[in-house]
């Protein structure tokens, strides 16, 4: 009697292990099918409400769903990354010059010399030469890994977008399901799903969302007032842009005040100009787009600490690579609604 009660669990513990090893290295490519079946869910569900919503209904519609999102991300993203890899090689050849010839060109007075003759002193030079170089072989090298990992890449989104169609079609019966086997009741389950879509929702839309904005809006500024390397600056305007206290001002600030004072050692007016309206422009529409649409899109009732989402996204990147600045802010964030529903007892 004994081994009829336990054989059965061992082999249960011992499959669950073996599920853990085959899902994990693909765990990631699952996890994005997911989220972005949970972000486009809503054109789904738009789209199925003029269908009979039949078997074969769902499917069309879920295999559109997922087309339309390959279209519209995937397919810019590879050559968003290709152009950004030779930008950021670009920029880093540009401060090997800006180092040869001065930071700032055709200026002689007693700031700029001082500049220069710091950036000439041996020591300082060589740890100057020293991150550059630095920068630029990891440039190089991360241009190379992508080139390299491009079939890899091609099969994590096959399964990212097979993981998509399926949570597209099936997402009610799987959580309906999932609950039932927690069988932790129906009012602490529906707490934390309700929590669980209400956090997504103000991190994907209220964080991601508002960031890659105001990356997008700043690498536009950086363009139209002729910065260096647009593509790259704005990756890290919307890099910077997620973590609280930091901002999108750690970037064009120093462009701006760089491109002013390079106007005025030139004793250019236009340059002097563009760097104020850069400045402007930057702090208006590029700083100020976060108070507007963040607290509209996060809402009141996502009530996401700063100091999550900060440690969550840091931790997380370290932990998971770049899905870490979602994932690591909804593990966080998840825990929270955990301890609250059965160790704080909220309910």
């Amino acid at each position: 009697m004994k081994y009829r009660v336990h054989i059965p669990l061992v082999v249960f513990a011992f499959f669950i292990i073996l599920t853990f090893f085959v899902i994990k290295p693909i765990f990631l490519s699952i996890f994005v099918g997911a989220l972005f079946a949970y972000i486009f869910n809503p054109v789904y569900s738009f789209i199925l409400q003029k269908t009979s919503k039949t078997n074969n209904q769902k499917i069309a519609v879920a295999f559109l769903v997922c087309g339309l999102v390959l279209l519209i991300l995937v397919v810019p993203a590879f050559f968003l990354v290709k152009s950004l890899v030779k930008e950021s090689y670009a920029l880093f050849i540009l401060g090997k010059q800006k180092l040869a010839v001065g930071l700032f060109s055709d200026c002689t007075n007693y700031f700029c010399e001082t500049i220069k003759d710091l950036g000439q002193n041996p020591n300082v030079y060589f740890q100057i030469q020293e991150v550059l170089k630095t920068a630029t072989n990891w440039v190089i090298q991360r241009g190379s890994t992508f080139l390299i990992s491009v079939p890899r890449m091609i099969l994590n989104t096959f399964i990212a977008f097979f993981t998509m169609f399926y949570f597209l079609k099936d997402g009610d019966i799987f959580v309906k399901r999932l609950g039932d086997f927690l069988s932790m009741g129906e009012g602490k389950y529906s707490f934390i799903i309700g929590r669980l879509k209400e956090i997504t929702h103000g991190i994907v839309y209220g964080y991601l969302l508002v960031a890659l904005i105001q990356g997008i809006l700043g690498a536009l500024g950086f363009l139209v007032f002729g910065i260096q390397s647009p593509l790259f600056w704005g990756l890290l305007m919307a890099l910077f842009a997620l973590i609280p206290s930091l901002g999108t001002g750690i970037i064009w600030l120093p462009a701006s005040v760089i491109l002013f004072l390079e106007g005025v050692f030139q004793d250019s007016n236009s340059m002097m100009i563009k760097g104020i309206a850069l400045f402007v422009y930057s702090a208006i529409i590029v700083g100020g787009i976060d108070n507007i649409l963040k607290p509209k899109l996060v809402g009141d009732k996502a009530k996401i600490h700063p100091a999550i989402v900060m440690i969550g996204i840091l931790g997380g990147i370290f932990f998971f690579g770049v899905w870490g600045v979602i994932l690591g802010p909804l593990i966080l964030s998840l825990t929270s609604v955990l301890i609250d529903a059965f160790i704080v007892g909220k309910l």
